[in-house]
């Protein structure tokens, strides 16, 4: 996996984003992608109710409405965002569009790992325990999160400029 280099590059001037990831790392995310399109299609694990949160808490019958208004939705835009990533984990480069379908997928993944591992924000990598394997998945999904959202904000208009 990834290590001490960046996972993405900004190329301002083609207005595209290159992919830093070595051959084993673009299977990896290409793998999970389609792992989680797996898991997306059964729809029954527990894991992704974080990815599905509640609108209403303290109104169950609201999440329930909200639920039904906005979940096929989300579900759509996850199975299309996986088909890009799917596509272009190969490819030198992306658009921001399709970077933006990264980020949908690599925080998707992020949310049910995590779930699966039940960390919270101070959990500490354990390079002992026996979910090592996951946690190192789990902080490298984060990372991989961390500079795609990085290289895409380069491209967001500047607020103070008029």
């Amino acid at each position: 996996m990834l290590s001490q280099r960046q996972a993405f590059r900004n190329r301002p001037r083609q207005g595209l984003i290159e992919i830093c990831l070595d051959d084993h790392d673009r299977l990896l995310i290409a793998d999970l992608a389609g792992q989680f399109r797996s898991l997306l299609s059964e729809g029954d694990d527990p894991a992704l109710q974080r990815l599905y949160p509640n609108a209403y808490p303290d109104h169950p019958e609201h999440n329930v409405e909200y639920g039904q208004l906005v979940h096929d939705d989300l579900l759509r835009g996850r199975l299309e965002a996986i088909e890009v990533v799917e596509a272009t984990a190969q490819e030198p480069s992306l658009s921001l569009d399709q970077l933006n379908a990264w980020i949908t997928v690599v925080s998707g993944l992020r949310l049910v790992v995590g779930t699966r591992l039940d960390v919270s924000e101070q959990d500490e990598f354990d390079p002992e325990a026996e979910d090592a394997p996951m946690q190192s998945l789990l902080w490298w999904l984060a990372m991989l999160l961390d500079e795609a959202v990085t290289a895409a904000s380069h491209y967001l208009p500047d607020p103070l400029t008029p």
